[in-house]
């Protein structure tokens, strides 16, 4: 069975990290970091330490210290989308354990309102003599002729219909926008994505 670590746990983890020297660690520096850092208490601490050893990842080297086991695997449950990544494979966000895409996604915004990206966008598809749907990939295409053929929709739907998340969905509906393929229209109490042309 896989071991899942909690953020609690993550947390004594990276003091143990931060603590640990050629020769291993002591406890009370990790004790002083974890109440430091994260205001966990000596009890709290000697609790997962004593967790940690009991399912191998911390053990005693041969000067009787204590001391992280790199060859035991652990998890970490992202707490962007909630899947499990490889201990080693997370990225700290804001005081949170997220898997790469979640830190991608995160970081990777596309502006909307960006007169400099709709300029940009404007020059490069007119050089390239594109019209409508030309130069945009392939699910840039998809959104665009279901908007089309819907004659609108909401980021809601766009993102439920092909399984973005909600990040994902605003930047390829940004790029849209900067291509003035689309624009945004208030509906009742809504915005949705119409046409630009509408």
């Amino acid at each position: 069975m896989a071991l899942v670590l909690d953020k609690e746990e993550i947390w004594v983890l990276e003091c143990i990290k931060e603590a640990h020297i050629d020769k291993g660690f002591h406890i009370r520096d990790v004790i002083k970091k974890a109440k430091n850092g994260y205001g966990l208490s000596r009890s709290t601490v000697y609790e997962i330490v004593g967790y940690l050893e009991f399912h191998g990842l911390i053990k005693t080297n041969k000067a009787g210290n204590r001391e992280i086991d790199e060859s035991i695997a652990y998890f970490v449950t992202c707490l962007g989308c909630g899947k499990e990544i490889p201990g080693n494979e997370y990225f700290k966000e804001n005081g949170k354990q997220v898997c790469e895409d979640c830190y991608l996604e995160g970081h990777q915004k596309i502006k909307f309102a960006d007169p400099v990206a709709v300029r940009s966008k404007k020059l490069f598809r007119k050089q390239h003599g594109f019209e409508g749907a030309e130069g945009l990939t392939e699910l840039q295409k998809e959104i665009y002729d279901f908007i089309l053929e819907e004659g609108g929709a909401t980021p809601e739907k766009i993102s439920k219909l092909f399984k973005l998340t909600p990040q994902e969905t605003r930047n390829q509906l940004a790029i849209l926008r900067h291509c003035e393929l689309l624009k945004w229209r208030k509906m009742g109490e809504e915005m949705y994505m119409v046409p630009f042309d509408s």
